[in-house]
């Protein structure tokens, strides 16, 4: 590999219009930066991210590699406020004059292929819900936002006004938990009667019969 192609980005692109300017790059060396701009032709602040590891970087190259003959021009004639994109494919220059309406889909798969590669995974946690007779635990080892049966019990903990109407589920004894949610890095948090948070967390109980779920979701 040449210096040129060691110390130049695998891959970059930048899309704006009048408005608004983004855009980022990665190096064949890793290295991952993006910038963003309300000031569409002025100076670009790249940030740099935590680079990405060598087979990483192999995987974007396959995305790269699998756009090769993407026309260089793409789009017809695009409204004035359209977004114009510019893609730099390992040298070769891509242009897209209605972004992202008249992107090929390849660009869109390495722009795809470089946002599953920066998700980091997921912290397991542990839920225990009182069903209104008893404690019930459940074991959640992927993102919480992906179960949908948790969707009641997450906006009752941290949406700064969840809806708090409604049936609600008979309180626990005094001084158990109506949920505890530990994660497993080690922190976690409670809420028992007398929480502000309590009437709400009691309306989304109340919502699912949680001793029918089975003990691990997902």
């Amino acid at each position: 590999m040449t210096a040129e192609k060691t110390n130049g980005p695998l891959f970059a692109y930048e899309a704006g219009n009048h408005l608004h300017q983004y855009g980022g790059r990665v190096y064949h060396d890793g290295r991952y930066e993006l910038f963003s701009s309300e000031q569409p032709g002025g100076p670009k602040a790249w940030e740099s991210f935590e680079p990405f590891t060598a087979e990483q970087v192999e995987k974007i190259r396959a995305a790269v590699n699998d756009a090769r003959d993407v026309p260089a021009e793409n789009g017809g004639s695009p409204p004035p406020d359209a977004v114009r994109a510019t893609f730099d494919l390992d040298g070769r220059k891509v242009v897209v004059v209605d972004y992202p309406r008249a992107a090929p889909p390849e660009l869109e798969a390495i722009l795809e292929t470089i946002t599953k590669l920066r998700k980091k995974p997921p912290t397991p946690s542990t839920w225990t819900v009182w069903d209104g007779n008893r404690a019930v635990t459940l074991e959640v080892p992927c993102d919480i936002g992906d179960v949908e049966v948790l969707q009641p019990l997450r906006d009752a903990l941290f949406l700064p006004s969840p809806k708090s109407d409604g049936a609600k589920v008979a309180l626990p004894p005094k001084g158990t938990p109506l949920l505890t949610l530990e994660y497993a890095t080690g922190s976690a948090m409670s809420v028992k009667e007398g929480d502000e948070r309590a009437p709400a967390v009691r309306a989304a109980l109340a919502r699912t019969d949680w001793a029918k779920l089975p003990s691990r979701l997902c």
